[in-house]
């Protein structure tokens, strides 16, 4: 199946009358100070004692992507590559294998990916002179609604979902319902990840409908099982994950705006049953008459104990910026302060109170666990500033900084310091028609 699709979509590039051509540059420099993505700490030790890398590393990332898309009546055709690279990071490749030395292994660089495809999909519409339904076929990157059950991941350098998936997609009345069945790649630098390990399965009905203009519902359910097993004493287990909830969000409703998520999670995990739920609540106003257009929000984000992520993305939009957390075990109480000063720049202001939801789970991110004679729940605290500047359609400069104060939980259990994170990035991208 995977050879027939890339196969289809290699001879549509080459029979394909209209083109057009897309380029895609992304460089960044990291800087990070008492921690990384293995092991919070100025020493580097992770939740199994183990030390992995350093904690001051400073970080160049470089992400280029270039394909083709061309369009018909009946027929839509993309093939994209990219290739991601990374220097100066302290830690290595081997650093990202999972099940290591079985025949499970398997990789997830977040770094790394060499000659990678992106997209390779075909999309028939109006299928069976259905005029609003389609099928989309092929390797995808799929998103839907803010990006938190189901999205790609795009600020990590080698991406993180992308799917080789058949999707059924149905609208009408700006207005959607859509189904697909699909496995998600695993990531090696050193291998084409179609003919390789995939990591999930899944199966998704997604749908949206307006509720006003800037408005609408999405209900969602999502199917989750792992392909490849999880290894604890020699025994193999999979993980099976069902998922059911919605989401409601209002964009502006005569300057009010909110955003909640509700869901619902019934899993198996090897002979562990699993019952939790996770949400979402976001409000907030914009005064649009005001200079800068100052936009306030307020926010609670929860997942209980054994919650966890559909294939959502966890970027630093959700989660903070220092990308210390996942949607696991965690509570975070927020507040944002948008500023629009001109048409070209934007800037955002945020504080997160991060604590576990039980102090008995792990700090899902990295799994560390509270100390013997602690019951800690407060994980700390964290302040990020977000500056973007446009200066031409093409480009993008961001500037973003996170300070992360170390709260009980942090420095009884896990290292008795606080951290940093420095982003500083360049995009340029153009698309010929």
């Amino acid at each position: 199946m995977k050879n027939i699709l890339l196969l289809l979509s290699l001879v549509s590039c080459i029979y394909a009358d209209r083109l057009s051509t897309l380029f895609d540059l992304r460089e960044r420099m990291e800087s990070w100070n008492g921690f990384n993505k293995k092991a919070y700490g100025d020493a580097s030790i992770d939740a199994k004692g183990n030390k992995v890398g350093k904690s001051d590393d400073v970080i160049l990332l470089q992400r280029v992507m270039a394909g083709v898309e061309y369009k018909t009546q009946n027929v839509e055709y993309s093939l994209i590559m990219y290739d991601a690279r990374e220097w100066g990071s302290s830690l290595s490749k081997d650093d990202f294998i999972k099940n290591k030395n079985t025949p499970y292994a398997y990789m997830q660089n977040p770094y790394v990916e060499h000659f990678e495809l992106y997209d390779a999909s075909l999309t028939f519409k109006s299928l069976a002179n259905i005029n609003n339904l389609s099928l989309k076929i092929g390797r995808q990157d799929i998103v839907y609604g803010d990006k938190r059950i189901i999205g790609p991941g795009g600020w990590g350098n080698s991406i993180g979902w992308l799917w080789d998936a058949g999707r059924f997609s149905y609208k009408f009345d700006g207005n959607f319902i859509d189904a697909w069945y699909g496995q998600t790649r695993t990531k090696d630098p050193d291998k084409f990840s179609m003919f390789e390990k995939h990591q999930y399965e899944g199966a998704v009905v997604y749908s949206h409908f307006q509720t006003r203009a800037k408005g609408a519902i999405e209900p969602f359910y999502v199917y989750k099982h792992s392909l490849i097993p999880k290894l604890s004493s020699g025994e193999k287990s999979y993980k099976y994950m069902n998922y059911m909830g919605t989401r409601l969000y209002e964009k502006d409703y005569k300057g009010f705006i909110y955003d909640m998520t509700y869901v619902y999670e019934s899993a198996k995990d090897g002979s562990k049953q699993i019952n939790d739920y996770a949400y979402v609540v976001k409000g907030g106003y914009q005064l649009k008459q005001m200079q800068a257009k100052p936009k306030i929000m307020l926010g609670r984000v929860y997942a209980s104990k054994d919650f966890t992520t559909p294939f959502g993305s966890t970027d630093g939009t959700h989660y903070g910026r220092m990308d210390l957390m996942s949607w696991s075990n965690m509570q975070d109480n927020q507040i944002a302060l948008y500023l629009y000063p001109t048409s070209k720049i934007d800037t955002k202001f945020t504080y997160h109170d991060f604590s576990l939801a039980d102090a008995n789970g792990k700090w899902a991110y990295y799994g560390y666990t509270n100390k013997s004679g602690y019951h800690d729940k407060k994980l700390g605290d964290e302040v990020d500033a977000e500056l973007f500047y446009k200066p031409t359609e093409k480009i993008k400069i961001s500037c973003i900084y996170a300070y992360f104060k170390a709260g009980p939980f942090v420095k009884h259990s896990v290292a008795n310091n606080s951290a940093q994170h420095l982003f500083l990035q360049f995009e340029y991208n153009i698309k010929n028609e």
